[in-house]
């Protein structure tokens, strides 16, 4: 699991190191921000919710400025005793004393310039989703179709690849190829391409193409929120033709105990499988939609008025 670092907070929200710079590389190792409010009055939650990276604003300064000096001192003394990783105030907290009685401690405290300390506060929880949020890496292939983001998975070789070049071609945007991390934030799927692989795509006897430089950025799509997997199978493997003929509701797939519309595609010499899934997606989306109406009833129903009307 990759480790998240104060020093990558750092660096991805340009904050200014105001004291405890040799202490910028600390392991954050808990989930979330916590507005420090409660700890303000002495008050200290148990467990893991004490251990979490301090945001400091607006409604804390309001409070704190009601004491005098020597309580403000020993209630900062006492928040930042509290084996959390660091601190984070906005430029809206401006008591000095906090500074010094970090230096003192040696405890890393870092300021923003953001406007926005609900916006900031988003950006950072988004940042920890990328540490700590439940994520598995799939073999397969991700593309965006007409807005919603479609897994092709399948047995080695099937041809999910070159399906994605086809797709690309066809305007749909590129996510990833071969290796997908797909990541589970606020009971939503994302997926993306592993970092090694990022804009790559292997096509047998072609060797590994950049999307980016045959095609462009403007097809690229650095992720995609998961909502489709569709299976590439042989047709009739083993002899077995085990592939749907009639209309039939979306099966489902689980990842990341998330269930997903899943349907099962047939690849065959002669089959325009690119077109096939533009299908299926357009019916994913009609579905979705409340427009969809049952295509076994739809004909059942037509056969039934045709034989009264004979």
């Amino acid at each position: 699991m990759k480790k998240l670092t104060l020093n990558k907070i750092i660096k991805a929200f340009d904050l200014e190191v105001v004291c405890g710079k040799d202490k910028i590389d600390n392991v954050i190792e808990v989930y979330g921000l916590n507005r420090a409010g409660l700890e303000l009055t002495g008050y200290y939650e148990k467990g893991e919710k004490s251990h979490r990276l301090i945001l400091m604003s607006t409604k804390e300064y309001s409070y704190i400025m009601n004491f005098d000096e020597e309580v403000r001192r020993e209630r900062y003394k006492n928040l930042l005793q509290k084996n959390i990783p660091g601190l984070i105030t906005t430029a809206k907290f401006r008591d000095e004393l906090l500074f010094k009685v970090g230096e003192e401690l040696g405890m890393p405290i870092l300021r923003t310039a953001a406007e926005s300390t609900s916006d900031f506060t988003k950006d950072v929880l988004d940042l920890f989703d990328n540490y700590f949020a439940p994520q598995i890496e799939l073999h397969a292939s991700f593309v965006n179709i007409f807005g919603k983001g479609v897994l092709l998975v399948g047995e080695s070789g099937i041809g999910k690849s070159e399906l994605a070049v086809d797709l690309v071609k066809q305007n749909h945007l590129f996510v990833g190829d071969d290796r997908i991390v797909v990541t589970k934030k606020a009971g939503y799927l994302y997926g993306k391409s592993h970092e090694i692989l990022k804009n790559l795509v292997e096509v047998r006897g072609i060797g590994i193409i950049d999307i980016s430089k045959t095609n462009g950025y403007k097809v690229i799509m650095e992720e995609s929120p998961v909502d489709m997997v569709i299976e590439l199978s042989m047709f009739k493997k083993d002899g077995v033709d085990d592939s749907e003929r009639l209309g039939r509701n979306f099966g489902t797939y689980s990842i990341l105990g998330m269930q997903l519309p899943y349907i099962k595609i047939p690849v065959a010499s002669g089959r325009n499988i690119q077109t096939i899934i533009e299908t299926a997606v357009a019916k994913l989306k009609i579905t979705q939609s409340g427009l969809y109406e049952d295509d076994t009833k739809l004909l059942t129903d037509r056969f039934r008025e045709f034989a009264e009307n004979e």
